[in-house]
């Protein structure tokens, strides 16, 4: 017999914890903008886009970066650590992570071979989509389902 006894099955306590959050008002979330907000223990971006507000983990599909510290326009999310780009309607993969260091002309060479051998590794690292969860919107109020 195992030390303990679990409460819950897997998948009963995934179902338990699965329901619609309220996470705000439509006009915190202005068209055009992104918020990050904390939904039942989960990190959250709220995203207005020109079809409604959308809703992601806020986790970059890279390096797991919050996506809400990077920049939201013209329909794209971008992030603020290596600038991979994300469709703000799905969350699908719209452009490739980069490593990119302004006035990297003035690094010592050592520092450069340095960063030539982790752009090496970066490249191999997957760049999944957003993860997306269901939004409803009601009398101005934001709902996500988790």
């Amino acid at each position: 017999m195992p030390p303990y006894e679990p409460v819950l099955g897997w998948l009963t306590k995934v179902e338990a914890m699965s329901q619609w959050y309220e996470v705000g008002e439509t006009k915190q979330v202005a068209p055009g903008t992104m918020k990050a907000v904390e939904v039942g223990g989960t990190k959250v971006v709220l995203v207005h886009t020109a079809s409604g507000v959308r809703a992601f983990e806020d986790r970059c599909g890279h390096m797991s970066a919050p996506i809400s510290i990077g920049t939201f326009k013209s329909g794209v999310l971008k992030c603020a650590l290596h600038a991979a780009v994300f469709d703000a309607e799905s969350g699908a993969v719209r452009g490739q992570p980069q490593m990119h260091v302004p006035a990297s002309d003035k690094l010592p060479p050592e520092m450069l071979q340095a960063m030539a051998e982790m752009g090496k590794i970066m490249g191999q690292i997957r760049c999944e989509p957003l993860r997306p969860y269901p939004v409803a919107v009601s009398n101005g109020q934001i709902s996500v389902y988790l």
